[in-house]
């Protein structure tokens, strides 16, 4: 799911701007940019978003505005300089040299200014940092949330939409038998040039019925729904999102074998209409927690 969620921090190590920005994806992707004088904090970091979230690629933006942000410092070795501006005073006086001896020549020289690495306190850093991570992890949650609602509200129209679609096949699957015992009848008596035996069009009709007949699968494919449904009203307490898929499959599986069995173009249409909204729902579920 899409969203968006910032923290800020200000404190004696900096002050830092947390964004966190989500898309959908099928598994959680965790991209981390910051700093790199906050470099060693990533594991922490992630373990944290990771903690907050189970899918989607979450793209997590920190910076730091500080006088004390830079990773180094830069040092004046004194004694060096003064060695520098003794030998140039010395050649001046010497050679009767023109010019001043000084900063713009001075800084000009190896040496003198220098810069080392500063080593910060990680720990004094992670304490700083972690409410805004944690500022913004929830934040982004609650966007989440809201667009869940939303996709639930549309998954729950189409879910509607498929048990109508059922309702005409069930209605219509002891019609389909029927049809099927006239036409055999009719068919039967152009061979023989009579009726034939009532007893062998009942055995035939009943073999018929058994092969075509869907009800199993009507009621497998109503208990995953009950069960979709059941998830979807109780989502938010725990990710449901791959729960969902392996029903979603399933409820694909049922479809399938009432499509193999179908002997009636009305059926098939249905059947054609209820894998069009699974395919929407499927969709749908791929972006769900």
């Amino acid at each position: 799911m899409t969203g968006y969620g910032r923290g800020d921090v200000r404190s004696a190590a900096g002050n830092f701007a947390i964004e966190m920005r989500s898309v959908n994806n099928r598994y959680l992707d965790v991209q981390i940019k910051l700093p790199r004088s906050i470099n060693a904090l990533e594991p922490r970091i992630r373990k944290d978003v990771q903690e907050g979230f189970s899918r989607g690629r979450v793209e997590v933006f920190i910076t730091r505005s500080s006088a004390d942000a830079s990773p180094f410092k830069f040092t004046v070795d004194h004694e060096r300089a003064g060695q520098y501006i003794g030998v140039l005073k010395e050649l001046k006086a010497r050679f009767s040299l023109p010019g001043e001896v000084d900063l713009a020549l001075l800084n000009a020289l190896p040496d003198i200014i220098g810069k080392e690495e500063v080593t910060e306190d990680l720990e004094e850093l992670w304490t700083s940092l972690a409410g805004g991570i944690r500022q913004a992890v929830g934040a982004l949650r609650a966007m989440r949330q809201q667009e869940g609602a939303s996709l639930a509200s549309d998954i729950t129209g189409r879910l509607d939409a498929i048990a109508a679609l059922i309702e005409m096949v069930r209605v219509r699957t002891p019609v389909i038998v029927e049809q099927a015992r006239k036409r055999m009848t009719e068919a039967l008596e152009k061979i023989l040039k009579e009726p034939p035996e009532p007893a062998r069009i009942a055995q035939e009709i009943a073999i018929l019925a058994e092969r075509t007949d869907v009800t199993e699968e009507i009621t497998r494919l109503g208990s995953h729904m009950g069960q979709f449904r059941a998830m979807m009203s109780g989502a938010g307490a725990e990710p449901v999102g791959r729960k969902l898929d392996f029903l979603i499959q399933e409820m694909g599986r049922e479809v399938n074998t009432i499509a193999s069995k179908a002997l009636d173009a009305d059926i098939s249409l249905q059947v054609v209409n209820i894998k069009a909204e699974l395919e929407k729902i499927r969709e749908q579920v791929q972006n769900i927690e």
